[in-house]
């Protein structure tokens, strides 16, 4: 009989471990570090003064925060995107949720070790209840310009960094995807969690989803290429659900009725990323004294920051629209708290509580309606590398045709569904491709 008694027990133990995966914690954790998820992408690489006196700096303050601002965009160099990885040790199962944290630091900062914004506790964490977790680093900077002893930053060059950014986590979503079966994970159930700058990022990875829902500014030069320029090719590269801390989109219209699920956590009286509607970083005076240190001397700390960021759309704005349109989601508003408040009690552990339980409740919903979510766009048409040609991907054939910023006909003709509709005739320029029945797309074209 107790021999019985034991085995059952054993069984009850080993269902309520199974039963509880991506709740608790039930594995140590293995980390690889600088892992590989796309090669050969453009960094800026000039760096103004600030940045060089910061680096210099941290050779004596290893710990302190880096900003990266650059002199121009012109000047490159080419490296890797790198990520750390976390996995759940000695576990088996094959077909894991994923999980990809975006840091924060208003595109100028941030690591993908960093401790002050919860980023590796966040990792660890979730690789501890059996998710296959990744930290990834981004491309940051902006173009710094002064003049009578004040930086200008152009809301066009903070757009742009937005924009290399979203290159940047939909090639992380990618690699998970084209990735899928050595990592153990399952591609239609990977989730980001950002923070800040990485909310913001991972918003724009779900609800932007061609080219054209960028303003028109970002195909300037230097060209920065289509959104899928760089990285492992994959079916699509847009997470299945979001957790943003903080976060914002740049324009509400694309939201839509896009179905993925998210959670929104922000504080009312967020001056850093608005909870409604606003330009970010209006307390830019001081994160910028924050980031210089005295000894850098005085006349880097007596100039003033003008900054001119784009108006992004906070969570109050995503949460109306999302629910006017009738789209299943989840807040957590907390009434008269400012910026990244998951440091101040008692929010650290309840923020936590609701992303963690966000994220379980994704891996527990139907896998079907999993994929439908994954795969809903606001259109059939998919522009290829460098938009040199599209593919309607889905219904009936349909006339298309390609008019430049006049309004004159450049191309026509008809889309066949599944082949590829070549546009490497086009000249350098802007132009709007109409396929019947589809919204309209502004592309741009660069040889």
């Amino acid at each position: 009989m107790k021999k019985i008694l034991a085995l059952a027990m054993c069984a009850f133990v080993s269902v309520s471990l199974a039963a509880d995966r991506y709740k608790d914690r039930l594995f140590d954790v293995s980390v690889t570090k600088d892992v590989s998820f796309a090669a050969g992408v453009p960094h800026l690489s000039s760096y103004h003064a600030i940045t060089t006196g910061l680096l210099a700096y941290s050779l004596l303050e290893p710990d302190m925060t880096i900003a990266y601002f650059y002199n121009d965009e012109k000047t490159t160099q080419s490296k890797d995107l790198k990520m750390d990885l976390y996995v759940p040790k000695d576990d088996s199962k094959t077909d894991r949720a994923a999980v990809i944290v975006v840091h924060g630091g208003a595109m100028v900062a941030g690591a993908k070790d960093d401790y002050a914004q919860h980023t590796v506790n966040y990792c660890d964490s979730l690789a501890a209840r059996g998710y296959v977790t990744a930290s990834i680093e981004y491309r940051l900077g902006v173009t710094l310009t002064e003049e009578n002893h004040q930086f200008h930053i152009d809301s066009v060059n903070f757009a742009r960094s937005v924009y290399r950014g979203v290159q940047d986590v939909r090639a992380a979503v990618r690699y998970f995807r084209a990735n899928a079966k050595e990592l153990g994970v399952d591609p239609n159930r990977i989730y980001l969690v950002g923070n800040s700058a990485g909310a913001i990022l991972s918003l724009e990875n779900i609800y932007a989803r061609n080219q054209s829902d960028f303003p028109t500014y970002i195909e300037g030069e230097p060209s920065l290429g289509g959104l899928d320029k760089y990285g492992e090719k994959a079916d699509y590269a847009n997470a299945n659900a979001v957790a943003s801390l903080w976060g914002a989109v740049h324009n509400k219209e694309m939201i839509g009725d896009n179905q993925t699920p998210v959670l929104l956590v922000h504080g009312t009286a967020d001056e850093t990323v608005y909870f409604k509607t606003g330009r970010p970083l209006s307390n830019v005076a001081k994160v910028l004294k924050n980031l210089i240190p005295s000894d850098l001397g005085a006349e880097l700390a007596s100039y003033t920051m003008d900054l001119h960021a784009p108006t992004l759309y906070g969570s109050y704005v995503i949460d109306s629209v999302l629910t006017k349109n009738g789209v299943d989601h989840e807040t957590y508003f907390v009434d008269g708290v400012a910026h990244e408040f998951y440091d101040d009690d008692p929010y650290t552990s309840k923020v936590q509580e609701k992303v963690f339980n966000f994220l379980y409740k994704q891996t527990q919903a139907d896998p079907s309606a999993r994929v439908v979510v994954a795969l809903a766009r606001p259109a059939r048409v998919r522009m290829g590398l460098d938009n040199m040609n599209f593919v309607l991907e889905n219904g009936s054939n349909a006339v298309y045709r390609v008019l430049d910023l006049r309004g004159r006909t450049a191309m026509t003709g008809i889309a066949n569904v599944g082949e590829m509709v070549d546009l490497t005739s086009l000249q350098n320029g802007v132009y709007l491709l109409q396929v019947r029945g589809e919204r309209a797309i502004r592309f741009g074209i660069r040889h």
